[in-house]
């Protein structure tokens, strides 16, 4: 009876698992291993031994997670006779698989060679136990990823009869229980060998629940290279039983093999020979040098690696998939030229004489079998084919065009690739994914300094069909980006790259990029954003960080790297000035929203408090902050020191302080006055005395930094006192309102500004202090706060006044530290 079987078999299933996000643990292998030998102990019950047990015959019975494994390919199963012997120089029949009549002796050896155990090598008689060393092989590739024997003939089968296998690192990660079952099945010695039944019995098969069950990445990393081997050794036999290869204009097929057959056969075998061979050079340790050694001595295998140097510094391939008809052609040119004119029938007859030559045959044969079994879509597909489905520049897919279209020269097509690449765990790729209205996958953008940047496999605008062999398509941006981020070890991306001219475009606009720095004006957590496209791509800052502008191309997001990070570091996403004023207006149109609501209400009216509708309008009038462009200075004099705090923190007492100590450094300007001058007061040193009407024209032409009424009369600080101070080589010291931050903030004044703000008591202090001064304490830390939020981001240095010495202190030497450290100054101040 034969049954179908849905699933793959069971290496690439467990590859495919892995790639979708499933563990594959110790416990999974078990649990597959228990299932096969239940299969075989059924088998050797009714006295039938399998004799070639492999990943090829190992099946999952559907796609479903928990389908249970099935046992097929039992193309060389036998009955056991009574002895329980099968003589092992026994001459094998040819025809039952071209893999037989390619790779295999004549007599005793039967079954594919790495799996044979050591009594069929030696063509010794065998029986039940070759079973067990099939199953001890399949044991170590479910854990290892890679057979145990590689390599071929006899360097392979001398491997085998020594019982001679390494287990590289990924060995490491497993259990002294399976590395006993693998040891007890592949015991040389066939009498010595553990049965089925004690298989069974077996720890690591029958107590579950005390087996790792540890995701084994490294077991699968190796596995996915096992897998691509066989799948190209499968498109090898696919060539040799290709339905092309028949004889030309029909003649009868000879059943019995011929010399040209025969040395045919033995071609291909060396072909699939030296993929062992590489395999030894690519994957073989330090311990198995001599085996690498044997390899290197090997002459077929320079010839083979020659002629695919040859073939693969050939760089023309064709506009378009070529007929795979090149025999039928033939045959037709062969037909007509029977009915041919007399006056031709010599040209026809030395045509004749060319197309029917045994090498001219054969050259067409081999066409039409190269063009099926390499560049159709039905050929077996183990890396990206040479011609592959077309793709147009916007994305859109389409078929190749036939050979009757003729193309347009200036028409852009891409293809398929492959791109490759090893990811440690954890580590980030540096790219973010779109997924357009079609459900396409592109690179929305790549991180300066991340690992595809680095690489150059990706470029901005790619188009991603599959993550290791999984699609893609029609998957969510979240979806994708978890993906990105559980990959480790070797990853696979089969792309359609964008047209080059953007590329070309990309590299000239990265050749040519200005470094730009900036201070950021509001705090960010990418984790807290709702908006970003990936939060594990976000850079985190405070206000006054300084971040470093990689790239500014999208309109939205930003990619910047924090500085003073490791120059490895990559660069990440922060939100674009556009992006951050945008969102920051609709925050507050939505928060006004619901104030007006509330104070609509006859209910919700309350007595506003004072400060707050003082400084209404301040708030109201306050600018959307997002960056600063800034440069770093080895040194730059600040010309003005601002001191801003509350109302009654003892910022008149700090400047004060600072002028009476320090008259050779710092300064005060005069404020100007309205009010007439009183006894002893001289113009120029108290006040600068003016008219009323001279003040308001001054005021007119915005030559005051700021002004007030008091008692009917006006006081104001005026801009040219503070340059009057600045030409004497003194520093100005202002205590004004924070507003006036928005005259002083440019080059003309520098300033350095420093906010003192009031102490935060507890409940206890508050008590000890209720009879202190007339200001509330608590309203004081209050006003504070909210200076700090709505200017934050314009403070160069924050001192907490606890002790009015210690803060005068504090800030003497800040000033004395800002004359001799870089500093990072707006670049409107130097340029």
């Amino acid at each position: 009876m034969i049954r179908s079987m849905d699933g793959a078999d069971l290496c690439f299933e467990i590859v495919k698992r892995a790639s979708m996000g499933f563990v594959y643990s110790e416990a999974v292998a078990s649990h597959y291993l228990r299932q096969i030998l239940d299969a075989i102990r059924y088998c050797h019950a009714n006295n039938i031994i399998h004799r070639d047990l492999k990943p090829h015959c190992v099946l999952l019975a559907s796609k479903e997670n928990s389908a249970p494994v099935k046992l097929g390919g039992f193309g060389v199963a036998t009955q056991v006779p009574e002895t329980g012997l099968i003589s092992g120089d026994e001459e094998i029949v040819h025809g039952l698989e071209p893999w037989f009549d390619l790779r295999n002796d004549v007599v005793g050896r039967i079954g594919t060679p790495q799996y044979m155990a050591p009594e069929v090598v030696h063509r010794e008689p065998y029986g039940k136990p070759v079973d067990m060393w099939g199953c001890g092989v399949m044991l170590f590739i479910l854990l290892g990823g890679y057979p145990p024997f590689v390599g071929t003939k006899d360097h392979l089968f001398e491997q085998i009869v020594k019982g001679s296998y390494h287990m590289r690192k990924q060995w490491l990660n497993i259990s002294n229980y399976a590395k006993d079952l693998v040891n007890q099945m592949l015991e040389i010695d066939p009498e010595k060998r553990i049965t089925v039944e004690e298989a069974l019995q077996h720890p690591w098969i029958k107590e579950r629940g005390k087996i790792p069950k540890v995701h084994l990445q490294d077991t699968v990393e190796e596995m996915k290279k096992f897998n691509s081997r066989r799948k190209l050794k499968g498109a090898i036999m696919a060539a040799v039983s290709s339905s092309k290869w028949n004889t030309f204009y029909n003649d009868p097929v000879v059943p019995d093999l011929n010399e040209e057959e025969v040395t045919s056969a033995g071609a291909v075998s060396q072909v699939l020979d030296s993929l062992e061979e590489m395999q030894c050079l690519t994957d073989c340790t330090g311990e198995e040098k001599d085996l690498i050694e044997k390899v290197f001595q090997d002459t077929k295998l320079h010839t083979l690696l020659l002629l695919y140097d040859k073939i693969n510094t050939q760089t023309a391939s064709p506009v378009q998939p070529p007929p795979s008809d090149a025999v039928e052609k033939a045959r037709e040119v062969h037909f007509a030229m029977k009915s041919c004119p007399q006056e031709y029938m010599t040209v026809c007859q030395e045509l004749e004489q060319i197309l029917t030559k045994p090498h001219v045959t054969a050259l067409l044969q081999a066409h039409d079998v190269v063009a099926h079994e390499v560049y159709s879509e039905d050929a077996v597909r183990v890396t990206p084919p040479p011609i592959q489905t077309y793709v147009s520049v916007n994305g859109d897919t389409s078929q190749p065009p036939s050979p009757e279209v003729e193309m347009d020269p200036g028409c852009k097509i891409n293809r398929v690739r492959l791109v490759q690449f090893h990811k440690n765990k954890d580590e980030p790729m540096g790219i973010t994914l779109k997924v357009n209205e079609i459900g396409q996958c592109k690179v929305a953008r790549i991180m300066h300094g991340g690992m595809i940047h680095r690489q150059g496999t990706l470029h901005v605008g790619d188009e991603i069909r599959e993550i290791n062999e999984v699609s893609v398509v029609n998957q969510t941006v979240d979806n994708l980006q978890k993906m990105l981020k559980s990959l480790s070890g070797n990853v696979t991306f089969k792309i359609v790259p964008q047209p080059s001219g953007n590329i070309h475009k990309e590299r000239s606009e990265n050749g040519t990029h200005k470094e730009i720095f900036v201070r950021a004006l509001f705090d960010y957590n990418p984790e807290d954003d709702d908006m970003i496209p990936c939060p594990q791509a976000g850079v985190a800052f405070r206000v006054g960080d300084v971040l470093r502008i990689i790239n500014k191309e999208d309109s939205n997001w930003w990619q910047a790297k924090l500085w003073g990070v490791a120059p490895t570091t990559p660069a990440g996403l922060i939100p674009s000035p556009e992006l951050q004023e945008w969102r920051t207006s609709m925050s507050s149109r939505e928060k006004a929203r619901h104030e007006h609501a509330a104070h609509c209400s006859w209910f919700g009216k309350k007595k506003k408090d004072k400060y707050l509708a003082k400084h209404n309008s301040i708030f109201d009038q306050l600018d959307l902050n997002t960056y600063e462009e800034v440069v770093c200075l080895p040194a730059f004099m600040r010309k003005t020191l601002v001191l801003l705090g509350a109302h009654g923190v003892g910022r008149r007492h700090i400047k004060n302080t600072l002028i009476t100590s320090h008259p050779e450094r710092f300064a005060y300007p005069i404020p100007h006055t309205t009010r007439p001058a009183r006894e002893g007061e001289m113009n120029g040193k108290n006040y600068y005395f003016v008219g009323h009407d001279e003040m308001m024209k001054d005021i007119a032409a915005n030559e005051y930094l700021e002004y007030g009424t008091h008692e009917e009369a006006m006081y104001g600080t005026k801009l040219e006192t503070i340059r009057q101070i600045h030409s004497k080589g003194l520093i100005a010291i202002l205590d004004v309102e924070p507003q006036a931050l928005k005259v002083l903030r440019t080059a003309d004044y520098a300033p350095y500004v420093v906010f003192i703000a009031a102490p935060r008591f507890n409940d206890h202090q508050l008590r000890k202090t209720k009879d202190m001064n007339d200001i509330s304490l608590e309203r004081l830390a209050t006003e504070s706060e909210l200076l700090e939020k709505a200017y934050g981001h314009y403070f160069d240095l924050k001192i907490v006044n606890n002790d009015i010495d210690e803060t005068i202190k504090k800030l003497e030497q800040a000033m004395d530290q800002v004359r001799s450290t870089p500093q990072w100054v707006p670049v409107s101040w130097v340029y």
